[in-house]
């Protein structure tokens, strides 16, 4: 049997390799539009759950009525704590979901702690400066205090007293 030799050679070992990596290549691009696909039309049975909860997650006003009315009226208050203040971006509140953006702009370790009727409601672990957390909670009609409880903040100042209605 003659061998092959020279580019004959070459061709047939190269075209295994070529026909290997460009089928790698097209499965994982076809695999990356099948999961794609994949995932909506294996949900479609159970579609109007994970159809509503995505809705309700990139767009309140999307949202079917019947998918997690709190998510549609949860409002999000921007929260800056510093050396002995706390800054609040509302001013009024309604009963209702609040998703709380606390951050730390100060120099020294801060909390953010809700509390009603003299009982702590929610809070946040102690953020080092520079750091933020995202405190989420349920606020029915009534006087709340919003504190910070590291040392003696809270005396200091580092209060906020607000009525939700």
């Amino acid at each position: 049997m003659p061998h092959a030799t020279g580019p004959t050679r070459s061709a047939r070992h190269a075209a295994p390799l070529v026909l290997a990596l460009g089928i790698g290549l097209l499965s994982g691009c076809s695999g990356d539009e099948g999961a794609a696909d994949a995932a909506p039309s294996s949900s479609a049975p159970s579609s109007s759950a994970a159809s509503s909860s995505a809705e309700a997650s990139t767009s309140a006003s999307s949202a079917p009525a019947s998918s997690a009315p709190a998510e549609a009226e949860s409002q999000t208050v921007a929260v800056t704590e510093g050396e002995m203040f706390i800054e609040l971006s509302e001013d009024s509140f309604s009963a209702g979901t609040y998703t709380f953006e606390v951050t730390n702009d100060g120099r020294m370790p801060h909390d953010f702690v809700v509390e009603q009727g003299g009982s702590d409601v929610a809070g946040t672990e102690v953020l080092q400066p520079g750091e933020s957390a995202t405190l989420e909670v349920e606020l029915a009609p009534g006087d709340y205090v919003f504190y910070c409880s590291v040392g003696a903040h809270r005396a200091a100042g580092m209060e906020v007293t607000v009525t939700v209605a």
